[in-house]
């Protein structure tokens, strides 16, 4: 395997050690000469750092102890100079390798940091609620509309059997009241709205009470005023 690095590996490398702080002596004095002489040099070197900014100060330093150094000295002495040069040759290929693989990786991190989050849209609300009840400890009506399929839930209290009958009526902001049917007197009822009625179970707009006589079908407009009513609000 050919560990000998091409001229255009070892400029790069030598820019990207130069830009990190890896040079020592005549090393670094020749890269630095370089990078005054040589404006191609110098733009290398400047993007090594651009690409290793977002790394900065990122981890604390670290420094081998004393046996780490010694163990390396005592292993080149020993070994032969050819084999030195074929060491050092893998360590700046490594080198190379390492920086250009860490640089991708750490300005691929910085764009996702600094890429501004899109903000979630928020879940269309799918239940409704009000309480439909008079100023007076009068009759209550708790309603709970689902948006989603269109069921309507109702717990009725406080109505007097009689010959009228409470009906339930939706009322728009702005708008005329529509008539959703009329109810029990007392108890638990369900009813599905029609689909044009769903388009006014919103945010702010009134459900209300009167009493009308007694129908299958319901009342075109209301014949007497609200004995209970209350604002629809979703959740």
């Amino acid at each position: 395997m050919d560990d000998h690095l091409t001229p255009t590996e070892e400029r790069d490398a030598l820019a990207a050690e130069l830009a990190l702080g890896l040079l020592e002596g005549q090393t670094r004095a020749d890269a630095l000469r370089l990078s005054l002489s040589d404006p191609a040099f110098a733009a290398q070197v400047a993007a090594w750092e651009a690409k290793l900014a977002p790394l900065h100060d990122e981890w604390a330093d670290a420094q081998p102890g004393a046996a780490v150094w010694s163990g390396i000295e005592r292993q080149l002495a020993d070994a032969p100079t050819d084999k030195v040069t074929a060491i050092e040759m893998r360590l700046r290929r490594w080198r190379a390798g390492a920086l250009l693989s860490g640089a991708v990786a750490a300005a691929l991190a910085f764009v996702l940091i600094t890429q501004p989050v899109p903000t979630p849209t928020p879940a269309a609300p799918q239940l409704a609620v009000a309480r439909i009840e008079s100023d007076a400890a009068g009759p209550l009506v708790l309603a709970r509309y689902n948006q989603s399929n269109g069921l309507m839930q109702l717990r009725i209290h406080g109505f007097e059997p009689g010959t009228l009958a409470p009906e339930l009526w939706v009322i728009p902001e702005g708008g005329t009241p529509v008539s959703l049917g009329q109810i029990g007197h007392a108890g638990e009822a369900e009813m599905t709205m029609p689909p044009p009625h769903r388009l006014l179970m919103t945010e702010g707009a009134t459900l209300a009470i009167t009493m009308e006589p007694v129908s299958k079908t319901p009342h075109p407009a209301p014949s007497s005023v609200a004995v209970a009513s209350g604002k629809i609000i979703t959740i």
